[in-house]
């Protein structure tokens, strides 16, 4: 994938993108991570027609910090300011955990901009509390630098959680790294955020919901599935929150197997 940035009110967005495609793919980057987590899923994509775009949101990678803390409604707006810079009018959209529930925002202010969206672990829980309570959390809290440098070692510690390699957990550290005292900042906006059960009902959009064996109860993402109109349910079966870098090719043949059939479906009705 390509790097650029693009100017929006806030400041400058960068990105990477790959590709020629009719067809707009957006890929936002989990917590505390940046747009090199889909690198390897944009160039596969890409060969298969696809035009694929991954955004370092506003605080993470290369991107300015927004003026302030931002919700998932600021993050969601700026997406769309980038879409309206780099001229893509309607995309589906990838959503990693907190930004699965950000997509879901982005879908529910600018339906119309939407094609379709693939939630992989959306943070859902029909306890209103469930999210809200973590907010006070030790692990959630800003890493401040310690001068004997203990602080690398929790920034490793937060990246290393789900088992992957010592190289993909070090790539996900160095992101968390660069963002600074911004690192745990979509956290926050989850917690702070309405439950996404409330939003579910009224998706409009063909949507995926991933869950990811290795990650706590799947059965709860399929009952997110099954409240959206047009929501489907499949799982990443061995897989954890980096897939995108470790299995690239799984994402790739996930997104190919389930929107593939809607690509078909519009080329019919055009």
């Amino acid at each position: 994938m390509k790097k650029a940035y693009a100017d929006i009110d806030e400041g400058q967005i960068h990105y990477r993108y790959a590709g020629q495609g009719n067809d707009n793919i957006i890929f936002l980057h989990m917590s505390g991570s940046s747009s090199d987590e889909y690198e390897k899923v944009g160039d596969l994509l890409a060969q298969k027609n696809y035009k694929v775009f991954a955004v370092d949101l506003l605080a993470f990678g290369g991107s300015d910090n927004p003026p302030r803390f931002y919700s998932l409604e600021d993050h969601a707006k700026t997406i769309v300011e980038f879409m309206d810079a780099v001229g893509i009018d309607r995309a589906y959209l990838y959503g990693n955990m907190a930004t699965a529930n950000m997509a879901v925002h982005i879908e529910a202010a600018y339906t119309h901009r939407v094609k379709g969206l693939m939630l992989a672990n959306p943070l859902y829980n029909p306890d209103p509390l469930f999210y809200v309570q973590k907010r006070n959390w030790a692990s959630f809290e800003v890493i401040e630098t310690k001068e004997d440098g203990s602080h690398l070692l929790e920034m490793w510690l937060r990246s290393a959680k789900y088992g992957t390699s010592a190289a993909i957990s070090d790539e996900r550290c160095r992101c968390l790294y660069n963002s600074g005292e911004w690192g745990e900042t979509l956290h926050w906006a989850l917690f702070e955020d309405k439950p996404i059960g409330e939003y579910l009902t009224g998706i409009k959009v063909p949507t995926v919901v991933i869950a990811y064996s290795s990650l706590g109860d799947p059965a709860l993402l399929k009952e997110a599935a099954e409240m959206i109109p047009e929501g489907k349910y499949d799982i990443f079966e061995n897989g954890n929150p980096y897939i995108s870098r470790y299995e690239p090719e799984r994402v790739v043949d996930m997104f190919i197997k389930h929107f593939n059939e809607v690509e078909k479906i519009s080329d019919s009705e055009m």
